[in-house]
């Protein structure tokens, strides 16, 4: 019975992304859709090894919690291997229920604050899976997790910016012929030593420089369906290495569509509240597959 069974799980294993397992009928019609291993990949994922984790599936002892600055909330960071503590970069996958990364939504009762904004739908198992993670990491019983509502409906995590005071619109001056001016990064003595402020969506680097980026920062949105078609070619396959280069996204992904977040997670306690909430702070996002 043994040998039966294991014959019959050897002829069960098909690779779903083999054309010719495929019903040539309806082969276009899901030819768009994303590859089914290179989601399993991307699900399974652990780490890079030196910037983002899957907290899902990595193991709580490769990480540590520290402050920088002048904050008192701990941030979970890489345990310090040689020099400074950094951050980590998160990655959580998840199905879209509204999304303003691209262009910031309105924040607050008065509406004088805009905010970079992400609620999706996690896997479930692997939420729970993630939430555990935290858990350890932080060495916390629980947690209060920051969850969001949609049209009364759907109930996803939230992750976001660090809320920006709307800019106002600037006075029109083209018809007089005026052009803005740079203005000179040199000091007097023609010294060019001053710091270039970092920018998240530059490389993984910069994105771990802060722990919050606000409303007003480049926060990164990126295109990498390219990465996850079931015909894509061979020789694409996706690394965070090469996040930084993908297309930027137009426009916001819509209700349905599967994305990578990438977020750092810190806690804090608010004052007359009980018990210790996480903190999601959204560092970009990658387009993975259009709803169907």
């Amino acid at each position: 019975m043994d040998d039966l069974a294991e014959e019959i799980s050897n002829k069960l294993d098909l690779d779903l992304d083999d054309p010719e397992v495929v019903d040539g009928v309806l082969r276009n019609t899901y030819q768009d859709l994303p590859s089914v291993c290179a989601l399993q990949k991307l699900v399974t994922f652990a780490t890079d090894g030196a910037y983002v984790i899957n907290p899902a599936r990595q193991d709580p002892c490769s990480v540590v919690t520290t402050t920088f600055g002048q904050s008192i909330n701990p941030v979970l960071s890489w345990a310090p291997r040689s020099g400074q503590m950094v951050r980590v970069i998160c990655m959580s996958l998840g199905f879209v229920f509204t999304c303003n990364v691209v262009f910031p939504a309105s924040f607050g009762k008065q509406g004088t604050q805009s905010v970079k904004s992400i609620l999706f739908g996690p896997v479930r198992a692997e939420w729970e899976r993630t939430v555990g993670f935290f858990g350890s990491a932080f060495k916390q019983d629980s947690l209060g997790v920051p969850t969001f509502t949609a049209s009364q409906r759907y109930v996803g995590i939230s992750i976001r910016t660090f809320p920006s005071e709307v800019a106002p619109a600037l006075p029109d001056v083209s018809f007089i012929g005026a052009t803005p001016t740079k203005r000179s990064r040199k000091k007097a003595g023609g010294s060019t030593s001053a710091k270039v402020p970092s920018v998240p969506s530059r490389s993984l680097l910069e994105m771990r420089d802060k722990t919050t980026w606000s409303t007003n920062d480049d926060v990164g949105a990126w295109d990498g369906t390219e990465y996850f078609k079931r015909n894509k070619k061979p020789s694409m396959k996706f690394s965070f290495d090469v996040l930084h280069t993908l297309p930027r996204l137009t426009a916001d992904p819509n209700f349905g569509d599967t994305v990578m977040v990438l977020y750092s997670a810190s806690t804090y306690r608010r004052d007359n509240v009980t018990g210790t909430s996480l903190s999601l702070n959204l560092y970009g996002i990658v387009l993975v597959s259009r709803k169907a």
